[in-house]
């Protein structure tokens, strides 16, 4: 029996009930949900993933034409928005740290919406995923070929990096991209600050583990991508996520 095939009978066991139908729409199960107990709701989660799929199509230009790729795609709370609110794309790719997020995306997402498939790529970080074997260094690239995608998408993923490691991904989100392509993302920004605060005091939530949250100073997160070559294109402070900043670059 290979690594895989026992991961996956390892997970019967620990998910007997996978999967939630809500208002006709596939869910995935509370304990999958790692945003807060408000999305244990399957009112709010299918709420907040449509909301999601009218910034894709409305906001980002997501259409049939579209290759996209989402950087930390969790279990599936964008790309579920996605399909409904847009339909049928060129090419979604999702990549996540977590196997067992791979696992549910692929069986339950990527087994009926065609153009859609998740990736496990284990990205060594601090708060989520301490002990992974990629690390995230100057030798560091996704696995994609180059000028290749039309959006990357990353919602409340930079949020536990610090400077150096954001260089990292920006520099290589720049190659990935195809010429005019945007780059969607949201963290923790604020303006009048230090340049960067690992786990600021008095700040969204009291912090517990290390960088559970790092915030950046406005114009020194948008210069990081900037140097790497990408545009400002849009900014909206404070309205995603407990309270993260949105932030649109093009190529």
């Amino acid at each position: 029996m290979n690594v895989l095939q026992s991961f996956k009978n390892s997970l019967k066991g620990v998910f007997v009930n996978d999967y939630v139908v809500h208002k006709g729409v596939v869910l995935p199960p509370t304990q999958m949900r790692l945003m807060g107990e408000k999305f244990y709701d399957n009112d709010y989660y299918l709420n907040s993933s449509l909301v999601e799929g009218d910034r894709l199509k409305n906001d980002l230009g997501v259409n049939k034409s579209t290759r996209m790729l989402e950087i930390g795609s969790s279990s599936g709370r964008s790309v579920i928005g996605l399909v409904q609110k847009v339909g049928p794309i060129a090419e979604y790719v999702g990549v996540d740290t977590k196997l067992n997020n791979v696992f549910w995306c692929n069986n339950h997402i990527a087994k009926k919406f065609k153009y859609c498939r998740f990736v496990h790529l284990d990205i060594k970080q601090i708060m989520f995923n301490p002990k992974g074997t990629v690390e995230v260094n100057e030798n560091f690239h996704y696995p994609f070929q180059d000028d290749y995608f039309d959006l990357v998408y990353l919602n409340s993923v930079l949020p536990n990096n610090i400077d150096s490691e954001i260089k990292i991904y920006a520099k290589d989100f720049i190659r990935i991209l195809k010429p005019g392509g945007k780059l969607f993302l949201t963290t923790f920004i604020e303006e009048n600050v230090p340049p960067m605060t690992e786990n600021p005091d008095n700040y969204v939530m009291v912090c517990t583990y290390p960088r559970q949250i790092v915030r950046f100073e406005k114009k020194y997160f948008i210069k990081m991508f900037t140097d790497a070559g990408f545009k400002l294109s849009n900014y909206s402070q404070g309205t995603e996520i407990d309270t993260q900043s949105a932030v649109l670059f093009v190529k």
